[in-house]
């Protein structure tokens, strides 16, 4: 494959903004300055949205599986080949565990999932251990992706204005590559 179909397209676009905004929301919930009373309706609309971005996720996830990754555009040193392999596996697989830790850190924690009131995931048994480890992995889960994020952005620049390989617009336009 040398390029990407528009259903690839769609996801990566609609992906894209999501998980960004998700992201900043929960940087701004784990280190706003606002009071806890303040951001506990936050918190629920966060929860809320990571139920329905897992779902989205697992579609998203799921369909690059099936359809595979595009062939580089151009001779790559190894070294980035395995760079982009690792940063894309990455990034898919943080569209998943983030979502899930999140999930998991809220139902050990005691408390209930109402996602906007069209159904509710009911809380299991608080557990503190499970919890806590949840809400570490939520935690640098959101740094490596944070981290991971912004390389994938550099290179995608990099490709477009340095090399004019033809890799961002491939995603944007869906062009086969040269």
């Amino acid at each position: 494959m040398t390029t990407y179909n528009l259903t690839s397209r769609l996801n990566h676009w609609i992906a894209a903004p999501l998980f960004i905004a998700m992201l900043g929301f929960g940087f701004y919930l784990a280190y706003g300055g606002a009071p806890m009373p303040e951001k506990l309706p936050m918190i629920a609309n966060h929860k809320a949205m990571g139920v329905l971005l897992l779902g989205f996720g697992l579609w998203r996830v799921g369909y690059r599986i099936k359809q595979g990754f595009a062939l580089p555009v151009a001779s790559l040193p190894s070294w980035q080949e395995a760079a982009s392999r690792a940063s894309h596996v990455i990034l898919l697989a943080s569209i998943l565990l983030m979502p899930l830790s999140g999930l998991i850190m809220a139902l050990f924690s005691g408390f209930p999932t109402d996602v906007f009131g069209l159904f509710t995931i009911p809380a299991i048994d608080k557990v503190d251990t499970v919890s806590g480890a949840a809400r570490m992995a939520h935690k640098y889960i959101a740094y490596a992706f944070v981290l991971t994020l912004g390389v994938h952005v550099a290179a995608a620049i990099k490709h477009h204005i340095i090399d004019k390989d033809g890799t961002l617009v491939r995603m944007l336009k869906g062009l086969p590559t040269p």
